[in-house]
């Protein structure tokens, strides 16, 4: 009788949790006959043999699994490129821009000493700690050409009309949408998650709409990987500054979300 990998992976004691296992295979630390695993739904029997290549995640932070997913469905190339992690915190965003070819990174966040030791000593980085996204200017820092962010307690609206500002023409941007901080709190259990579809999709909604009021437009939209901390469901959008949108069907990134686990 088959079974969920991710399910798998707990039953064998290879990872603590689905949401672990997920991390894990995202990561490409899991194989299934001796391929890489790709999808945590795929299903598997007990005669498959599943093994895990190493404990630690590639990035100093899960958010570099969201961002690396992104940069891969969303074919994004990042070579070369100066970018600017909005909400840096332990710099997950940022060590995956600096894996997919990144020649500088501005790893921006309003908290004081949370960045990653070896980012902190990568030349290539520059640590603005310290810094509210919403009191930058422009004119002290380059023309960007990618942005990425995954902001807490922050409803995206808040970022937008700064990074339309640092974000060249032209310019990309994965922005991770997450319900809790969109959505009010009328829409959050005792456990601070958004339960139900209509509120994710009221929230993605709301967040495709400021951002085409601030110059940018849609290029894509998908469900996260993994599952933010707290267990809440989050989005992965695709912008660029200007340009032509092509909406996606939000409806169907929701259900996918959710039926997915």
């Amino acid at each position: 009788m088959g079974m969920r990998l991710d399910s798998r992976l707990v039953t064998l004691g290879l990872a603590s949790s689905r949401a672990r296992a997920k991390e894990l295979i995202c990561g490409g630390q899991i194989t299934v006959n001796g391929v890489p695993a790709r999808k945590a739904s795929a299903e598997v029997s007990d005669s498959d043999e599943i093994l895990c290549t190493g404990g630690q995640l590639p990035f100093v932070g899960r958010g570099g699994l969201k961002l690396a997913h992104g940069v891969e469905q969303f074919h994004i190339s990042l070579a070369g490129l100066t970018c600017l992690d909005i909400g840096a915190s332990t710099g997950g965003f940022t060590d995956c821009m600096l894996q997919n070819g990144a020649a500088r990174v501005y790893a921006l966040d309003v908290g004081h000493d949370q960045l990653a030791q070896k980012l902190r000593r990568d030349l290539r980085v520059v640590n603005l700690e310290g810094v509210n996204i919403r009191d930058v200017r422009p004119e002290e820092f380059p023309s960007f050409d990618f942005i990425g962010t995954d902001v807490s307690f922050l409803s995206l609206g808040y970022v937008f009309p700064a990074a339309t500002r640092l974000l060249k023409a032209g310019g990309t941007m994965i922005a991770l949408i997450k319900p809790q901080f969109e959505a009010g709190p009328k829409a959050l259990n005792k456990h601070g998650v958004v339960k139900q579809p209509k509120d994710h999709l009221h929230s993605i909604e709301s967040v495709l709409a400021s951002a085409q009021q601030h110059h940018f437009s849609i290029q894509g939209l998908i469900p996260s990987p993994i599952r933010g901390g707290s267990g809440n469901r989050e989005y992965l959008l695709y912008l660029k500054k200007g340009g032509i949108s092509r909406m996606p069907d939000a409806a169907a990134v929701v259900r996918c979300a959710f039926e997915a686990e």
